[in-house]
């Protein structure tokens, strides 16, 4: 159900932890009975397994080598609904879609979905050449609606698909979103990462990705070893990954896989705390309160709605979101100052309105008379100059300028500009092949240094009045305490041997601006001179369009909103 931008359907899922199981020769146990009470004794909080039940149009029993396990038809299924349920656990399922034979392959997954006591069945849609790799739209729409017809209609589907990159489009998300009812993420952040980067980006990566679809989430998250190293997941980045999905906003979340996971990896699932607080039922705004109700307009991508003004991640209320352009009416005697935020309550429960020293914005005050148009294109004008170029433009070797790029065009979609900015490239490139010092360029007051945020290896942010400078993708970040004053010169790093550029992006509140407004027109002379807008650095012009294209006709670009760049 939707109301008011909030996304309120239940789940299967929520609140809950589920194992997924591959099939019976990868576990030790023999019987469905020895996997449940390994479950049960390992992870009681768990709430039940998800099987696999078939691998495009075969069963997936026809590799199993355990019959105890196999799952070759319903009655296979329903035996393993019998038994976990005997043992307390829930029975989901799961299968790979190939999309080769559509009626075939839809006849398993309707089959399996029938059997009584099912709780959800999750299609895993991927790329490559054993999956869903090479279809059309035509054949997702085909093989969806074919299973949809052939189940009850209060069936819970779920779609399971990597989000990052060109994955969502070349699995045609939108063909399967009409008929599916929550998101499984694939979030292998130890496999994608070759054991060297924790769960949290890629977390905040994927719900950034998925929030414009507005369906529950429930992560599926890694207890298997990195392939590329053998290397373990670290315990505590599962248990990480567990409760930081719950923290983001998740539904619930699942773990991937059953005999991957020995007593360390069940000793972190088994910490994650999953009950309580979710769903308090929050008091209404009394309309005879005495001050007149406040009344806010979300302006970032999503904002989580909550049981108390509180970071604690049990505080989040599953499922329940605020998305852009929401607004909502708040008790004007409720704020709080709380976890370095402001708060509000409203109908619905607690939400941060922007950090207490403003550096994020999640809600902005909606003024009578206001227009959304209006709240999201107000921003102030440039009030400060670069006084130098953070990398000297004698050592810059190449550059993209900010907005409607033939870069962002050919390359938006893998780089995730089309959920980041709009579609068009966020900031000002300036390339180097490493090693060269980057300085600060401005005067202002050091926010931030470190590994923990966009824009890795190492990001640091500087604030001059209320804009925020950000200076991305640098090795050696400067150890200088936050709050330290920074002076044009000031080096605040290296361009890092890998990413071989400084990425310059500036913010206002949610607004990324054009770096180049806030240049001296001697040092954007001596750029164009050096780097004229032509080729590789060129603005898009492809089908006709003929928007944005020069260096300073470029639009102030809005986080996380509707994508604005040049058809594909």
């Amino acid at each position: 159900m939707r109301e008011k931008g909030i996304v309120t359907m239940p789940t299967p899922f929520d609140q809950k932890i589920i194992w997924l199981h591959w099939m019976g020769g990868a576990v030790a146990e023999e019987s469905i009975y020895e996997l449940a009470q390994t479950v049960k004794g390992n992870t009681p909080n768990a709430a039940g397994i998800a099987i696999k039940t078939s691998n495009g149009v075969v069963w997936q029993g026809e590799y199993d080598v355990k019959a105890a396990l196999a799952i070759t038809g319903p009655e296979a299924i329903r035996a393993w609904v019998d038994e976990l349920a005997a043992n307390g656990l829930e029975t989901h399922l799961w299968c790979v879609l190939q999309g080769r034979k559509i009626q075939e392959e839809a006849d398993l997954v309707i089959q399996a979905c029938n059997v009584p006591g099912v709780r959800s069945m999750i299609l895993d849609i991927e790329v490559g050449a054993r999956y869903f790799g090479g279809q059309t739209a035509e054949t997702a729409r085909a093989l969806i609606t074919a299973i949809r017809a052939g189940i009850p209609e209060d069936f819970h589907l779920a779609l399971c698909f990597d989000p990052r990159g060109y994955h969502p489009r070349d699995i045609h998300i939108q063909e399967w979103l009409p008929y599916v009812q929550s998101l499984h993420p694939m979030v292998y952040h130890w496999h994608f990462s070759e054991a060297s980067r924790g769960p949290r980006g890629y977390l905040d990566d994927a719900f950034r990705v998925l929030a414009q679809y507005n369906l529950p989430i429930v992560p599926m998250l890694e207890v298997y070893a990195d392939p590329a190293t053998g290397t373990p997941v670290p315990p505590d980045q599962i248990y990480d990954a567990g409760m930081y999905s719950f923290e983001s906003g998740a539904a619930g979340i699942t773990y991937f896989r059953l005999g991957s996971a020995g007593a360390a990896e069940f000793e972190a699932v088994n910490r994650i705390e999953v009950e309580g607080g979710h769903h308090e039922i929050v008091r209404p705004i009394d309309d005879e309160d005495e001050e007149e109700p406040l009344e806010f307009m979300v302006v970032t991508d999503a904002v989580k709605v909550r049981t108390a003004p509180s970071l604690e991640p049990r505080t989040v209320i599953s499922g329940r979101v605020l998305y852009r352009g929401t607004r909502i009416t708040v008790d004007p005697t409720s704020r709080e100052e709380a976890d370095g935020y402001v708060w509000w309550r409203h109908s619905t429960g607690w939400s941060a309105e922007r950090s207490i020293d403003g550096s994020t914005i999640f809600m902005m005050e909606y003024l009578e008379g206001d227009s959304e148009e209006q709240n999201t294109t107000n921003v102030p004008q440039p009030a400060f100059l670069f006084q130098n170029l953070p990398l000297d433009l004698s050592l810059v070797q190449w550059i993209q300028y900010y907005g409607n790029t033939i870069f962002a065009y050919n390359n938006g979609f893998q780089h995730n500009y089309h959920s980041y900015s709009q579609g068009l490239h966020g900031g000002f490139d300036l390339g180097h092949l490493g090693g060269a010092s980057v300085c600060a360029g401005v005067e202002g007051v050091l926010k931030y240094s470190g590994n923990k945020r966009a824009f890795g290896p190492n990001r640091v942010d500087v604030q001059v009045n209320s804009y925020l400078i950000i200076y991305g993708h640098l090795a050696n970040a400067t150890t200088l305490p936050e709050g330290t004053r920074v002076t044009p010169d000031t080096v605040l790093g290296q361009i890092d041997y890998n990413q071989q550029h400084v990425h310059l992006e500036i913010r206002y509140q949610q607004y990324i601006y054009n770096p180049l407004l806030f240049m001296p027109n001697t040092l954007c002379d001596a750029l164009l001179a050096r780097f004229p807008a032509e080729g590789s650095r060129r603005f898009c012009s492809e089908n006709g369009w003929d928007q944005w294209l020069t260096v300073f006709d470029q639009p102030v670009i809005t986080l996380g909103g509707e994508y604005i760049g040049p058809p594909h």
